[in-house]
């Protein structure tokens, strides 16, 4: 499944002026030397509720300029790996199909090129021509989804939008395991009773039900993950546009993520709905500093060997 007619468009990898991390000449790399590449899609066509993710990827990277390369609980610089960070996609004058379809043909060119791809968002429909592109190589795909919401609605005001990614990924046949709901519509919650590739485990369980990445590994071997910000307690992660009351932890969302490392392969990941706002810019360094920390655990966990 592609976009923009099914015809994509040729990519062209060019530097950001902003390299996440600021890693300096020691740790600088080319595209081609550098195990991970950062993609910043800041596509923001369908919010509904307060607007600004088209910023996110920006101030992400901004932020990341402040990030300590060391990691003291995991005793290493996983900026070794080399992070390299592309130039900001351009949506402008583009249709929704179009942006799409701009962004599953910056994902297959890192693909291609053996890169472990990290997207920044932008609204949460970024993440589906990644799946498109995704399911393609992993027969075996299981998308895996840190959100307040179910986002498994058909349409939202009469449209695709950042409320329908995961119906759209479920839709190609791919499962769902979605963790942190707080906000569902009965539309969406009689979906995931007739649906036994989509599983939610809503905020209200998390103390009784603890999830087990083994969960996964009923459905495939290779997870994409993607983590929509509101999927975080607003106390601690303020600046997205649909924040919820209740929510996940910082170190409640990484003991998830370990064990999903230490289990399963994980072929990429996302950060999506940072919605930056003066003052609050511990909420842009929250997010990079996530986006770090997520990969140095996927490093201590033999993610990245050869």
């Amino acid at each position: 499944m592609s976009f923009a007619n099914l015809q994509l468009e040729k990519f062209e990898v060019k530097p950001n002026t902003t390299q996440f991390l600021e890693p300096g000449e020691e740790y600088l790399k080319s595209f081609e030397e550098s195990r991970v590449v950062i993609i910043p899609a800041g596509l923001e066509q369908t919010t509904s509720y307060m607007q600004g993710t088209a910023n996110g990827p920006s101030a992400i990277l901004e932020a990341s300029t402040q990030v300590e390369l060391y990691d003291e609980e995991l005793r290493d610089e996983p900026v070794e790996l080399g992070i390299y960070t592309l130039e900001g996609l351009d949506f402008s004058g583009r249709s929704q199909e179009e942006s799409l379809g701009l962004i599953e043909s910056a994902f297959k060119t890192c693909m291609d090129a053996g890169k472990f791809t990290v997207t920044l968002g932008g609204e949460h429909s970024v993440t589906i021509p990644i799946i498109a592109d995704l399911k393609e190589r992993y027969p075996d795909l299981v998308v895996l989804s840190f959100d307040a919401h179910g986002d498994l609605r058909i349409t939202y005001h009469g449209e695709l939008s950042h409320a329908c990614v995961m119906r759209r990924i479920a839709d190609m046949g791919v499962p769902v395991y979605v963790i942190g709901v707080r906000s569902m519509s009965r539309e969406e919650a009689e979906f995931v009773a007739s649906n036994p590739k989509v599983e939610v485990l809503f905020d209200y369980e998390r103390a009784e039900r603890k999830f087990d990445a083994a969960e996964l590994l009923k459905w495939g071997k290779h997870v994409y993950v993607t983590v929509d910000l509101d999927a975080f307690d607003p106390a601690e992660m303020p600046s997205v546009g649909t924040p919820e009351p209740g929510g996940l932890h910082w170190r409640e969302f990484f003991s998830i993520f370990k064990d999903v490392c230490d289990q399963i392969n994980i072929v990429g990941f996302d950060i999506m709905e940072l919605m930056p706002r003066p003052g609050q810019e511990r909420a842009d360094f929250y997010s990079a500093k996530l986006i770090y920390k997520m990969l140095g655990y996927m490093r201590r966990a033999g993610q990245f060997q050869p």
